[in-house]
């Protein structure tokens, strides 16, 4: 299912890209080049789409999965709920990333992904899980 909804997301803004997969644990294998969108999974769960440097966004990632909050470093209200409301085993996820360049597609792509895909951690859908709370 996550394949498939990047695969269609990719068809409706007419982009041609590889989605490439990698284990979390092996992020390190990514070229420090790459760029574009990236998916976190544990197992069929989303935990966050995102975009920018792909490798190196993971070192904050796994920091904030593994609660490593440096001083001075944000910790997002997402990641926060996530750690306290789920059971989270960073070394069995998986990343999805997308190479793309253009920050239009970036953009386009990353919105459309979160809404979609409903991730755990990201704040936008994090807010939007507790304003519906509130007003039910």
């Amino acid at each position: 299912m996550i394949v498939d909804t990047i695969k269609n997301t990719l068809k409706f803004f007419n982009i041609k890209t590889d989605i490439n997969v990698n284990a979390f644990s092996e992020y390190r294998k990514i070229s420090t080049r790459a760029k574009g969108i990236y998916i976190i999974i544990q197992g069929n769960t989303v935990v966050y789409v995102g975009k920018g440097n792909i490798r190196a966004r993971q070192v904050h990632h796994w920091n904030k999965a593994n609660n490593i909050i440096k001083p001075g470093t944000q910790d997002p209200d997402g990641w926060k709920w996530l750690r306290e409301h789920v059971d989270i085993y960073p070394a069995t996820w998986t990343i999805y990333h997308l190479e793309l360049y253009k920050e239009t597609e970036k953009s386009a792509v990353e919105g459309a992904l979160i809404h979609l895909l409903q991730p755990l951690a990201n704040d936008e859908t994090f807010r939007d899980r507790r304003t519906e709370l509130v007003n039910s």
